[in-house]
């Protein structure tokens, strides 16, 4: 199969840089435009702004007939701007300037953003993104739903070494977790019983190729505190194979329902779902620009072979 390519010389891009996510310092904009000259790229547009101006600047550009956005940013910034492309059919560059950096790391790999950056304008090729949505709201990595998306809250502040809220947090996610259940049906067939349904897309399965046209969904069962933290820890979504009793299915439609509103963690964001809710597979949901040595192709070539 051969790669989809673009010509960025001659593409309109616009670009934006979070200032206050962990690796956009205060040069990270003055060297995102030197790494774009070097390719003798000139972007049309350029805003480097600090999280409470980023979805205006997202907004502002999706509305200025780009062919192609750049984003620096944590993965909240690099979701909204997946979604805002996914509207507008623009191409998409999500360099990694967070903590988890999801997206990012399952486009360019383990890459640093200045890395990731000069690779894909030296070699650009197109890799069109499926994804999962609910209410509204579009993933291209995972989401998990049921009360254990409550501990996203106690592993931040783990990871921002605040052990004492990270504690509590902990406590409260405890409580939280084992005070019900999610019921789910997978293509919309009979309902079952778990303690959280994970939905994983093709982009970072690794039991499909990055373009397979489902989701792959499976229902968990944490039986204790040590199993529910793992899960946490491990980002809610690169162990849980492992750290669970799981029944998986690749599926495009998916049922869910509770007592209570349905927590639930979107590509590492929390939202709140109502008691009923459908999860669906979105095709070509985005057209992401990678380089010619991206996993994300790499997997689909040997699918192809």
């Amino acid at each position: 199969m051969v790669p989809e390519r673009i010509d960025l010389k001659a593409a309109k891009i616009g670009a934006v840089v979070n200032r206050s996510s962990g690796s956009a310092d205060m040069a990270a904009g003055a060297t995102m435009l030197a790494i774009l000259d070097e390719a003798g790229i000139k972007p049309a547009a350029m805003e480097a702004v600090h999280g409470s101006e980023v979805d205006a600047a997202l907004t502002k550009l999706a509305a200025s007939d780009l062919d192609v956005l750049i984003v620096l940013g944590g993965d909240g910034t690099i979701r909204t701007a997946a979604e805002k492309c996914s509207k507008s059919g623009m191409g998409f560059i999500a360099l990694p300037g967070g903590t988890m950096n999801m997206l990012p790391r399952a486009l360019y790999g383990e890459q640093s953003w200045p890395d990731a950056l000069r690779e894909t304008v030296a070699a650009p090729a197109i890799a069109h993104i499926g994804a999962g949505e609910v209410e509204g709201h579009r993933f291209f990595c995972a989401g998990i739903f049921g009360p254990p998306a409550h501990w996203a809250e106690a592993r931040e502040a783990l990871r921002e070494s605040r052990v004492s809220e990270a504690f509590r947090r902990a406590i409260n996610a405890w409580r939280r977790s084992f005070s019900g259940r999610i019921r789910y049906s997978f293509s919309l067939g009979k309902l079952h019983k778990a303690t959280a349904v994970s939905v994983i897309c093709p982009l970072i399965s690794k039991v499909m190729p990055s373009d397979a046209p489902a989701l792959e969904a499976a229902a968990l069962t944490t039986r204790d505190l040590g199993e529910a933290f793992s899960l946490a820890l491990s980002g809610l979504f690169a162990d849980w194979r492992l750290a669970a009793q799981v029944r998986a299915v690749a599926t495009r439609e998916l049922l869910l329902t509770a007592r209570r509103p349905i927590p639930a963690l979107l590509d590492g964001e929390r939202v709140t779902l109502p008691r009923t809710t459908e999860v669906r597979f979105v095709p070509n949901a985005f057209k992401a620009l990678v380089p010619q040595t991206s996993p994300v192709l790499a997997a689909r070539h040997e699918e192809a072979v």
